[in-house]
């Protein structure tokens, strides 16, 4: 008994004598070995639409009738005071110029500006196509994160494919239902 050790049978297991499984398809690949890359741009933080004034009118409109037909429905000063108080941001947010973001890749992740984003926080990326303007989307891991985009210019595209390919698998998507809206409404 001097020496032995208590807690590791002397024949071995059948789990440590069997060998590893080959991986199952559609498993996450193993990332392959890290060129040194470091690809820069800098480009539009989201797409400017021109709004005119009948833009901000139908705003006030739809903002005054929900605001109307919530207190006929519920008498509620608050509900109403919200109403119109989101639709003033909107209106507020809808005049922002979208400012020029510088955009990294390299070898730890995306920076936009001054942030950098880890390729471990997503699990896969896509390039959606809008109108004049193509952005890579990099899909989070996790449920509450959102997506991530960097727009570029379609002669910067295999470039960015290729080397964010090195660390995330490709996967493909369009624009969603939210995205579809906001682009409809000019937001």
């Amino acid at each position: 008994m001097d020496g032995e050790d208590l807690y590791k049978p002397a024949g071995g297991t059948a789990v440590a004598d069997k060998p590893a499984p080959p991986p199952a398809a559609g498993a996450a690949r193993p990332p392959r070995p890290p060129a040194n890359t470091n690809l820069t741009w800098t480009a539009s933080e989201y797409i400017e639409h021109q709004r005119g004034a009948s833009w901000y009118f139908m705003l006030a409109v739809i903002t005054a009738a929900l605001a109307g037909g919530t207190y006929f429905l519920t008498k509620d000063y608050f509900a109403i005071a919200a109403i119109v108080i989101v639709g003033i941001i909107v209106g507020v947010f809808a005049r922002r110029k979208p400012r020029e973001l510088s955009y990294e890749l390299n070898n730890d992740g995306l920076r936009v500006g001054e942030k950098i984003y880890s390729y471990s926080l997503f699990k896969s990326f896509a390039i959606v196509r809008d109108g004049q303007l193509n952005s890579v989307q990099l899909l989070p891991i996790k449920r509450f994160m959102p997506p991530i985009s960097a727009y570029f210019s379609a002669a910067d595209e295999e470039k960015i494919v290729d080397t964010i390919g090195q660390y995330l698998p490709y996967e493909e998507r369009q624009l969603d239902v939210i995205d579809r809206l906001s682009r409809r409404l000019r937001f």
